[in-house]
Parts: structure tokens; sequence; C-alpha cells
């Protein structure tokens, strides 16, 4: 289970308590404005796009803030050397994501006025639906929005922290890496509590806490020479398998801290000790425990230590923006994109979770947050325009429409609602401008896999039956036998959530779980390579990156064929039912 869920979880609804009348604002003692960092130039600069002092000053007058905040955001920009925060040449970051979410969430929940603005909501909600292909420009435009975002930032924490005396406002200047280091002085700077890293700009969190804790035990790792590379010559190494690569397998095994024992002790033969610490192993990184050592397996193994140390040090930086903890009685889903896992929390505790498949590396499923409103069932599934172009050569025939179920109403082509339909039975809106969703499917042989990025971009459900049992189990009609009745019924039908669930989409691919074990998962979407080069001076694994990106295009390649195989069998299963059914 994901204990940082708990976390972001409290943060949707953190700003309900809030609203307790008996609570008291706090009065915070401002402290100076912050000197210009001087050290920061386009040579070390976490961002190499800059904004003139002038303009930063010109809007500030411009605007009718308090002394205060024209203070913050000041002292925010001189932290910075007058690096943007949030945009940047490359295109959108995925922190300037987070903290829309975050504003959004606030929202939902507050309806507080002071913190929306109609014309940055709309250009944001615009920005970031399209930030693939968006081309961002030092003009004005991107001034007056960069320097918009940075006061509804301190706008947002403002209120969202207006009674937790605790939170100090200076460490927002900190939120947003400012310069890169090597990633030898980020490390000793975490481990020394220094500069970014220090108690004082520390987020308060126990997640971000966990996983500072864990980089000792890297540290030690890495200062003790790392640990070896394991080749097999086989496709998977077993329970009775004889080679040296066994032997630096244990040894690899060993040097992570999941093997016990001498090196001299160790032979060449797979043993049930070795295979019981491979299980221990896979359960942390992903895989299900079946006791092999497979070549996918391996090459997570062969991740060098330095990779796994920058791992943490990014998600690290992902914590900050998990919201204090606070209590809650509701409930709430997280799906963790490179976990491919569902989580369902009730009162802020977790209750169950379930497999999913998410988006493929060519189709993204986006990070954000939004409130689980309706349960459509046997739905019809509008085929995206994309799709229709892409793999249906922009208008299918007719044959392909019946072979298919699809028909074409009002220019655009659907699929009827019934077995063969590609969201299955039923699927769960939680409105959002990436057109995402949660929906059955009928390929459920992928949910057996370790890596499950298969969709376009929609989260598929392993149980999707009893996910709709548990959001509808407050409506007294909708019982199991109602649902299932509904599911299969080939006549679409929509239902409102009587009370809608926040939905969190996360990116963290590593973390300490509930047993204190660090958990680490493959960047599939090849966010923390990105995050790595603004960071490090010195990032590690962006050849390897690379090369994974080659191997999993080639294998989704491979599974579309295989895929596309199984549907053809099974859509000539269902036309030789039909017929049958005709005589």
């Amino acid at each position: 289970m994901l204990p940082l869920a708990l976390l972001i979880v409290a943060g949707i609804i953190s700003c309900k308590n809030a609203e307790k009348k008996e609570r008291q604002k706090v009065i915070r003692v401002e402290k100076p404005v912050t000197k210009v960092d001087i050290t920061i130039d386009t040579s070390n600069a976490f961002n190499q796009l800059f904004i003139d002092s002038s303009l930063v000053n010109g809007f500030l007058a411009a605007d009718s803030l308090s002394d205060t905040l024209v203070n913050r955001i000041k002292s925010f920009y001189n932290s910075r050397n007058y690096q943007y925060a949030w945009f940047s040449p490359e295109g959108i970051p995925e922190h300037t994501i987070s903290f829309w979410n975050l504003l959004k969430n606030y929202l939902n929940y507050s309806k507080d006025s002071s913190v929306y603005s109609k014309p940055l909501s709309s250009r944001m909600e615009a920005l970031i639906t399209s930030r693939e292909s968006v081309k961002i420009k030092n003009d004005s435009a991107f001034q007056n929005l960069e320097l918009s975002l940075t006061k509804f930032f301190y706008l947002y924490a403002d209120h969202a922290y207006a009674y937790d005396a605790g939170f100090d406002m200076k460490t927002l200047e900190w939120y947003i890496p400012k310069k890169k280091l090597t990633l030898e002085a980020m490390l000793d700077s975490v481990i020394a509590a220094k500069g970014q890293f220090s108690e004082a700009y520390a987020p308060r969190n126990p997640q971000y806490t966990a996983l500072r804790s864990k980089l000792q035990q890297y540290k030690t790792i890495k200062d003790a020479g790392g640990w070896p590379r394991v080749n097999s010559k086989v496709e998977e190494m077993k329970t009775g398998y004889k080679d040296a690569a066994v032997l630096v397998l244990k040894k690899r095994l060993k040097a992570e801290g999941f093997l016990e024992g001498e090196d001299s002790s160790f032979t060449n033969i797979y043993d049930t000790a070795l295979a019981g610490a491979v299980n221990a192993v896979k359960e942390v990184y992903g895989y299900k425990p079946d006791g092999k050592a497979g070549k996918t397996f391996l090459k997570d193994l062969n991740v060098s230590i330095d990779e796994r140390i920058q791992q943490i040090l990014i998600n690290m930086e992902r914590m900050r923006w998990i919201p204090i903890e606070t209590r809650d009685s509701g409930r709430a889903i997280m799906v963790n994109i490179p976990e491919y896992k569902m989580h369902v929390y009730e009162n802020g505790r977790p209750a169950w979770d379930m497999n999913v498949v998410v988006g493929k590396e060519s189709n993204n499923t986006t990070v954000f947050t939004g409130m689980l409103k309706t349960v459509v069932f046997s739905p019809y599934w509008n085929v995206p325009t994309s799709i229709v172009k892409k793999e249906m050569g922009g208008r299918p025939s007719a044959a392909y429409l019946e072979r298919n179920h699809m028909e074409i109403v009002n220019g655009q082509v659907r699929q009827k609602p019934g077995p063969w339909n590609s969201l299955g039975l039923v699927k769960f809106l939680f409105p959002n401008s990436y057109d995402i969703y949660f929906h059955d499917s009928p390929a459920k042989s992928l949910f057996n896999r370790d890596k499950r990025s298969f969709s376009h971009g929609c989260i598929r459900l392993k149980e999707p039956a009893k996910f709709a049992r548990y959001v509808l189990a407050d409506t007294a009609k909708w019982n199991a036998q109602k649902i299932d009745s509904a599911m299969n019924s080939g006549k679409e039908k929509f239902v409102r959530v009587k009370r809608p669930i926040p939905v969190l989409i996360t990116y963290f691919t590593s973390w300490v779980d509930d047993d204190e074990r660090l958990n680490f998962r493959e960047d599939i979407y090849g966010h923390d390579a990105i995050i790595a080069k603004k960071m490090f001076l010195n990032s590690v694994g962006t050849t390897w990156s690379r090369q994974k990106a080659i191997r999993d295009s080639l294998q989704h390649i491979k599974d579309s064929v295989r895929q596309k195989e199984l549907e053809r069998k099974a859509q000539r299963k269902l036309d030789s039912l039909k017929r049958v059914g005709e005589k």
C-alpha cells in the first residue's frame, strides 16, 4: 500500500478543516526580503529562461497587492536570480501541473473566489491540455502568466495554511529547484541537511522524511562501490539453475540488503534462499513474486546505484507538493501511474486496491485531480478523431463498421454497447480537461502483466463491477444484481454518484511503503529523465532511458499486433455465436 496517498488524499480535504470557525488564523511575522542569489547563472540554473527584474517590479506596481505579498514575490524571484519558475524553454514543467492541481483542489472545496481568476484558469487549462505542442516564449504573454502564477501560489498558501502555525512561508522559495548541483553535492546536502534540504525548508510530511532517511543507506552502498551488474545467458534463472551469473546475482542482492551472508559462503547455485530474496526485491520493484530472475527484472536490478539515488532525490522534490496531513471521514481514489495500481481510501485509511492499465508512452495518462461524479453503464465508445485517422484510415468502410459494431452519428464514429466495446461494460467519469476516465476493458489478460501501459490515456480497471458497487454503495437501489443487469443491458445509462469522490492521478517512481520498504518503479513516461537533466550537473541514466524507450516501443508494437489478433479471434467467435442464434 502507498502511504504517501494518505497525505495527498488528506490534502484534498484540508480546506474543510480551515472552515471551522473555532480555529484562529495565524498572524505571521514576515521575514526580511531575500537577497538576490548572484551565484545562479546560465551555467548552473535549473531553468534557462529568465525574466527581467524591471518587469517583475512593474507587475507588482501595477497590481493592487499587499506589501506582504509584494515582498514575498520579490523574495521568490531574488532567490532564483529571476529565473522563470513555472515555464521553461522545454515547455510546461511537472511541478507547474502539480501546483495547478493543488489550486484546483482547494477551489473545489473552499469555493474561495480570492484565489480564483477566470482568465488565468482558462489560459492554464488550455496550455496544460495542449502542452505537448506549446511553444514557450519569453514574451509579454508568458511573462504576465509567470508572474500571475507566482501571485496565486502565495495567495493559495496564505489560505490553505491559514491555520497552520508551523508552516513557514519562506519555505515556498525552495519548492521549485533553483540551481543545478552534482549528484554527489546534492546527496551531501541532504545528508548534512543543508541548503534546500535543510530542516528549515523541508516540507512537513512523513513521506519526504522517509525518503530522505533512505538516502543514508544508499549513500553507504555508493561509498562501498555500489553493486555489480548481473548478465545472464538464459532468459530466466530459477531454482536449481547453476551458473556464475547466480553468484553475481547473490552479491547484487546482498549489496542492497536483500540477502544475508558472506560472499565466501555464496555458491553459483540458484537456491531457495536466493529465490526468497528475489521475491523480496520483486515486491518493491513492482513484479509478481515468482522466485525467478528474468531478463526484464535484471534490467531493473542493473540500474546503477547513482541512478537510484537520483530517483529518490527527484521524488523527494515531488513530495514537496503533498499538502499537510489532516483527517477526513470521506472516500478517495488514487492511481499511481508507474505503480499500475488504484488505491481506495476510507476515512483517510487504505481500504483496498486493484490493478489498472494506464496510457502507453505515446499516449501518457496525465497527472491531475478531479471528482468522480457519474457512472455510465453499457457505454458507447465515441472514438477519438486521432484514433479514427491513425488506426481506421480516416473514414472506416461500412464493412469495418459492421464488423466492429460501430456506427457514424453526426459525423462521429462510435462503438455500440456490448462485450465487444473497447470501454467494456461500464465507465466512470470525473470531469477534466484531458478526457480521461476509468473504464472496463475486454482485454482482461493485460491485467496479469507486471508492466501495464497499453491504453490510449484512460485508465482501465481490472475489477470494474466491484468498483461500481463501491461507488454506488450509498445508493440503495443500486445493489449488485441491478449493477450487473445494467452492465449487460446493452442500453447506455448514466447514473449520478450521490456523494462525488475525489480522484487523484499521480506519478511517483519511488516511495516508502507501510512496511518501511523503499519502492522503485520504472519511469515509464520519462518524467524522471526530464527532471534529472534540470536538477543535476551530472545526471545519470539518460542513455539507459533512451534504450529502454526504443525497446518499449518495439514491445508495444508487438503487443498491439498480438492484441489485435486476439480481438479478431474474439470477434469471429462472437459472429459465430450470433449466426447460431439466428438459426
